[in-house]
């Protein structure tokens, strides 16, 4: 889709993009293409897609999936999502948020899909924890956020976070390309990127809601040692905090950010 073309568009149906919403329309063709090429995509595949727009990328998903569901909360956008799904049949729109969308409603709960997205920043991170820590869970991820998110979501040991933490516990994660600010109207003022996540079979412990607890009280003044923030919540003396720190092959002084998953893994084990 051209500018002139989205320009078109925008004004036919009386749209003015949302900075708050994260309205910026993807345009370039090729981006398009990289995206359908990483989501290795085939025939039986069930597609979710989260804020499809006028549908450029739904149509590209669609000619090459079993079904697309678009989820569409703008109510002057989704007209044109269908009038897309009268030309193709195998696009279902819904006009709502994602955050109030029943997955299982929509037939997914005995079914493998794909979730593919243009992110708002402002449920980033909403949907990358509530798709992953939720049934059903897609197979496979692959969104485009804003550059900075991406980078903190693959995070290693000595810049980790609560985010990039609960990504780790479900799947694996890479950038798979940096998207400029000009592929899309109205531009960003920030690079953007194409995240992919494989989502595995199970996480990587049994109960991962007590593990993100233990991290999230880690991280709750990550400028402190982490011993002090086991000593807060926990009422450990001192010495016992860095004692469990020892047992847990971890440095007296470490910091939560300085921690892998494995090593909260272990860490919880000594917490018991």
């Amino acid at each position: 889709m051209t500018k002139e073309q989205l320009k078109f568009l925008l004004k036919k149906y009386k749209i003015f993009p949302r900075k708050e919403q994260g309205q910026n329309f993807l345009l370039d063709d090729q981006i398009i293409k990289d995206i359908i090429a990483v989501s290795n995509l085939s025939k039986d595949d069930t597609i979710l897609e989260i804020g499809p727009g006028f549908g450029v990328l739904t149509l590209a998903l669609a000619q090459k999936t079993k079904k697309v569901l678009a989820i569409e909360q703008d109510r002057n956008i989704y007209p044109a999502m269908l009038a897309l799904s009268r030309q193709q049949k195998n696009i279902f729109p819904f006009n709502q948020s994602i955050q109030k969308f029943n997955l299982e409603s929509a037939d997914f709960k005995n079914q493998q899909y794909k979730l593919i997205a243009n992110l708002p920043y402002s449920i980033t991170s909403w949907v990358l924890q509530h798709f992953l820590e939720h049934h059903p869970q897609p197979g496979v991820m692959v969104i485009m956020v804003q550059k900075e998110v991406a980078e903190r979501v693959i995070a290693v040991k000595g810049a980790m976070s609560i985010l990039s933490c609960a990504v780790n516990l479900y799947a694996d994660a890479e950038i798979m390309r940096l998207v400029a600010a000009e592929c899309f109207y109205p531009a960003p003022k920030v690079m953007s990127a194409i995240l992919k996540l494989t989502v595995r079979p199970q996480p990587k412990v049994k109960d991962p809601e007590k593990l993100m607890q233990i991290i999230k009280i880690g991280f709750s003044a990550k400028r402190k040692q982490l011993h002090h923030n086991l000593s807060a919540f926990f009422h450990f003396s001192p010495s016992k905090a860095k004692n469990i720190l020892e047992k847990s092959q971890l440095g007296l002084n470490v910091r939560a950010q300085e921690l892998s998953v494995e090593d909260w893994i272990r860490l919880q084990k000594n917490l018991v």
